[in-house]
């Protein structure tokens, strides 16, 4: 649905999709200010090089409220993190050779640390995905801007707050140094606070330029040629806003 359809259906309270016209209205604008980039950032090779390729080579596809209120959440956290002080600098523009990124939080001693927002953390299986190759790539950039770079982390957040008990259903909480349930004491498995710190192994300067040089040859050709990328098909297709035009065999994964 036109964008402005979407707000006079909204404004007419015919709201099956549940949200109002004040939430559509900011979810709407909001996306008018993510324009597609010609630039190759950091989330562009270290997350899927065919999304990445629709982003830059075709008109943006419209984005679903819920889509957007999902990542606007998480841009909402990561403001509260926005301010330096003596102990760190936060939202750092970097860059290094063709490619551009920001750093969320890099500390003064040489302490790097990238922001996640999730949901249902499960503590077994950190870190997700592509994220400690961004961190990496990130120290790998801030290295060559001339900063030391001695510790890699990222700090994951679960929107939905800390485990439950399942019998009692209360969010657990620290006691005594260990995270039980207030009522019956039970210790859930992978229990967690609503927050989990994941150090990260520091790759060396060797290893992130070969991964980095063949997927910016990858996108760049497949920019140039108009043809996409090949399919990398991973449970984040689910959250992708190109998912109907790639049409990803997600199966097979």
């Amino acid at each position: 649905m036109p964008r402005e359809d979407c707000l006079k259906c909204a404004l007419s309270q015919n709201n099956e999709c549940g949200f109002d016209y004040a939430v559509l209205r900011w979810l709407i604008n909001d996306e008018e200010q993510n324009k597609r980039s010609t630039e190759v950032h950091v989330t562009d090779i270290t997350g899927c090089l065919r999304r990445a390729w629709y982003d830059k080579v075709e008109p943006p596809s419209p984005e679903f409220p819920h889509a957007a209120l999902a990542r606007q959440i998480g841009s909402v956290i990561h403001k509260g993190l926005e301010g330096d002080d003596d102990a760190l600098q936060s939202e750092l523009p970097i860059s290094r050779g063709a490619i551009q990124g920001t750093a969320d939080i890099v500390y003064r001693d040489g302490r790097v640390l990238d922001f996640k927002t999730t949901r249902w953390l499960v503590p077994d299986k950190l870190p997700y995905s592509s994220h400690p190759m961004q961190v990496n790539i990130y120290a790998w950039m801030l290295r060559g801007m001339g900063r030391e770079v001695n510790q890699l982390q990222i700090q994951y957040v679960d929107v939905t707050g800390p485990t439950k008990c399942r019998k009692c259903r209360v969010p657990v909480e620290m006691v005594m140094g260990e995270i039980m349930c207030p009522k019956c004491g039970n210790a859930p498995k992978g229990a967690h606070m609503g927050a989990l710190l994941v150090d990260i192994p520091l790759m060396n300067d060797e290893q992130i330029e070969t991964i980095i040089c063949d997927r910016i040859d990858t996108l760049k050709k497949s920019i140039d040629t108009k043809v996409a990328p090949e399919q990398e098909p991973s449970f984040l297709c689910n959250y992708c806003s190109s998912f109907a035009k790639c049409q990803p065999n997600i199966r097979s994964n």
